[in-house]
């Protein structure tokens, strides 16, 4: 606990070094995905995720309005859909979580043989 704060600090500076970083390079997919370097990435990152939440840290209160990383992670993976309006043309306030039903298996191209 002696060190929490300054590592906390030090993790929240490296994450927004890293997100400036990509968010100011342009890539052409084609190339980069030659690199070798980005085939594991993704894993990388689900692994940190990971982590964060196997270690408890998704419960620490993350920003002013006392929302957890867990709350702000959710609100910001959850997909919305534009609110509704009421009678007076006036929005509601809260956006309503889109609902995503299954899609039926495809029609095959050819009909199965009959089976005696």
């Amino acid at each position: 606990m002696e060190h929490l704060a300054s590592d906390a600090k030090n993790i929240k500076d490296s994450l927004l070094f890293m997100a400036k970083y990509i968010g100011n390079k342009q890539i052409n997919p084609v190339k980069s995905n030659e690199l070798e370097d980005f085939k594991g990435i993704g894993e990388t990152i689900w692994n940190f995720i990971s982590s964060v939440y196997q270690s408890k840290w998704d419960s620490l209160i993350a920003d002013k309005n006392d929302k957890s990383l867990r709350q702000k992670i959710s609100d910001k993976l959850t997909s919305r859909i534009i609110p509704p309006t009421n009678s007076n043309n006036k929005s509601v306030d809260k956006p309503i979580p889109t609902s995503i039903n299954k899609m039926p298996p495809p029609i095959p191209a050819k009909s199965q043989k009959e089976v005696n």
